[in-house]
């Protein structure tokens, strides 16, 4: 650090040194060198300083501002020098902080009824108690379960748990019905049910496994669309691109209604809900769970909708420089654990595209 400054004022003494005579730009100077004693310059107060020196001087202000640029560039380097070396020895909690966030960014969210938030990784535990009657476990493998260990409070409590970019996760109700969430989805759920009927909030994708039970209909809410089931599984996809609401029927039979109209489904159907319309269409399921069991399958999607799934699952940014590329279809199943780069190498080797990645952002060509 000392160096450093004996470094920074041997500039005064060099050819510059005539340039920065003003006692002005020594003064903004001198300021400068408290950078050591202090957390990061202010670099904003700096510059105040140096205009404030040249009002009422305007015939000298192109010659004091030469002076300026030619002493506060090499300074303003050497002192940011100065400071990323304070910070890195002298700032550990800084440090240890940062690193959180980015761990944090990648976890599951949980959100108790109480607003207490709690982040979940692959390798957490989890054990909690709710009102001595419901337990919360999480022990491994992205699985989170409700446990009822007695009568349950005859008050509805909600937990919410929220899935990050590239998060998937498994949980397991209380009454045993198992809930997959996909990549930056939300479900808003009672601790425990309670009444004649099951329900919970979907955002974004979910898969679900009802546990069967004729006296107690499970309902899932999406916005205006309500699908309800009795012991069946079926997917709901939600997410944003999708304007409208997709209920895939693997098993069972559910009832899919908006308001307006309501539709019964069998296996191997689909509801699309939007615009106040319900349309069903006869499908191959297993092209929509692919997600659950860790697979991108594709069947002639349109590589702009297969960039939306890269884009919530990799946390990238896309940019078509071919645009008539967005029209491009891909069939084929990707394993979703590959990286980026393996993935797009795999769907270049079948479309003529090329994607060239640029950190967080990939480049269509």
């Amino acid at each position: 650090m000392k160096e450093l400054f004996q470094q920074i004022w041997q500039l005064l003494q060099g050819e510059n040194r005539n340039k920065a005579d003003s006692p002005e730009v020594r003064d903004v100077l001198k300021r400068m060198a408290r950078v050591a004693q202090v957390r990061e310059p202010d670099y904003k107060q700096m510059w105040k300083e140096v205009r404030r020196a040249t009002i009422g001087k305007r015939e000298r202000h192109i010659k004091f501002f030469q002076g300026v640029a030619a002493v506060l560039l090499p300074v303003l380097i050497l002192s940011s020098a100065v400071y990323f070396y304070h910070s890195e020895y002298t700032s550990q909690p800084k440090v240890v902080k940062v690193e959180k966030e980015i761990e944090d960014a990648s976890a599951v969210r949980l959100t108790l009824a109480d607003g207490k938030v709690i982040r979940v990784h692959k390798d957490s535990v989890v054990n909690l108690v709710v009102h001595e009657d419901v337990a919360i476990r999480h022990k491994s493998n992205s699985a989170l379960s409700y446990e009822v260990k007695g009568p349950v409070s005859a008050q509805l409590e909600y937990n919410t748990l929220e899935m990050p970019v590239g998060g998937s996760y498994q949980l397991t109700l209380s009454d045993g019905s198992v809930v997959y969430l996909n990549s930056c989805s939300k479900l808003k759920y009672p601790v425990a049910f309670v009444g004649n009927e099951r329900r919970v909030f979907l955002e974004g994708e979910g898969y679900f496994e009802v546990k069967s039970d004729k006296n107690h209909p499970f309902r899932v809410v999406v916005g205006n669309v309500e699908v309800e089931a009795v012991g069946t599984r079926f997917n709901i996809n939600a997410y944003p691109e999708k304007k409208g609401v997709e209920t895939t029927l693997v098993k069972g039979k559910v009832n899919v209604e908006d308001g307006n109209q309501k539709v019964g489904l069998l296996p191997g159907q689909q509801a699309c809900c939007s615009e106040q319309k319900i349309s069903v269409k006869e499908v191959n399921y297993r092209d929509f769970i692919g997600w659950k069991n860790g697979k991108f399958v594709f069947r002639k999607m349109s590589l702009e909708n297969i960039m939306i799934q890269m884009e919530r699952w990799y946390g990238l940014s896309v940019f078509f420089r071919n645009r008539e590329a967005q029209a491009y279809t891909f069939t084929g199943m990707i394993d979703r654990n590959l990286s980026p780069e393996e993935t797009f190498r795999t769907i270049e080797k079948t479309v003529d595209v090329r994607f060239r990645l640029n950190g967080k952002t990939v480049i269509v060509e």
